[in-house]
């Protein structure tokens, strides 16, 4: 459903940072390679749109491809770059692309219309020391939303044994009134049409989250993860009609990898 891949998109963005392993084993050594590729695929459970107390399981598709850690294209990070980098700090520009929502996705939202799919273009701010890192991002948005976003994160790597690690880490997600106008608000056309009262979502707080991996190396290329996670919605998009009258505002997420990674 176009909702459950909304969720995966922006989750799997930001969670499976954690999964899969950012650097790539070259056979036969020679030095870190400047083309890294890290294929994989997975299944998640995760709410049939924001807000939801429905869960979908749906297929979550893994590609990150880096050259010399300046450029990436992930379906995690998006398309992106390290143009800034002072010892452990870096930053850069970021695009990323957040999939629309549909009515037919959940019967709790018919006759609210279907959102368009949305870019969202900005930059990020990353700090890393021993194992661990923070950061942050700013994104405008065109397309099915002009909202302004904002995550903060912070995450912590424990290596459990040579072949296990766990990263575990809290997340804050701010937004300007458009994406919770967009995403949670009712008009009264929309009003008439589903049923729910007319609701004005004003508030720029959205979310704050805990989110788990575990990654395990079966050999040098292959690697199996494991994450979970859950998010509390709040502010004005907790008190929409679809959130706290038909849905939750208590999110969780729980899913499986397995990625193959090489490099050049």
């Amino acid at each position: 459903m176009a909702m459950s891949r909304l969720f995966a998109g922006v989750f799997v963005s930001v969670t499976l940072l954690a999964v899969a392993p950012p650097v790539l084993a070259q056979e036969g050594g020679g030095g870190k390679p400047e083309w890294r590729l890290t294929l994989g695929a997975g299944a998640m459970m995760a709410p049939s749109y924001l807000g939801s107390d429905d869960y979908d399981v749906s297929a979550v598709p893994l590609i990150d491809l880096r050259y010399a850690d300046r450029v990436f294209l992930s379906t995690r990070d998006g398309l992106g770059a390290n143009l800034l980098r002072d010892g452990n700090f870096s930053a850069g520009p970021v695009l990323k692309y957040r999939f629309g929502r549909d009515q037919d996705d959940d019967d709790a939202l018919r006759g609210l219309g279907d959102i368009d799919p949305a870019g969202e273009a900005g930059a990020f701010v990353k700090y890393s020391v021993a194992k661990l890192s923070m950061g942050a991002e700013l994104r405008q948005g065109f397309g099915g939303h002009e909202a302004v976003i904002g995550e903060l994160w912070l995450n912590r790597r424990f290596n459990l044994s040579e072949r296990l690690d766990f990263n575990i880490g809290p997340k804050l997600t701010l937004a300007s009134s458009d994406f919770t106008e967009t995403y949670f608000g009712i008009d009264a056309g929309q009003a008439a049409r589903s049923g729910y009262r007319r609701y004005d979502a004003d508030g720029v707080f959205i979310s704050y989250g805990l989110n788990a991996a575990l990654g395990y190396k079966l050999t040098r290329q292959v690697r199996l993860g494991a994450f979970a996670g859950v998010e509390q919605i709040g502010g004005d998009a907790a008190d929409s009609p679809i959130v706290d009258q038909a849905g939750s505002a208590t999110q969780a997420r729980l899913g499986l990898t397995i990625s193959y990674s090489f490099g050049w």
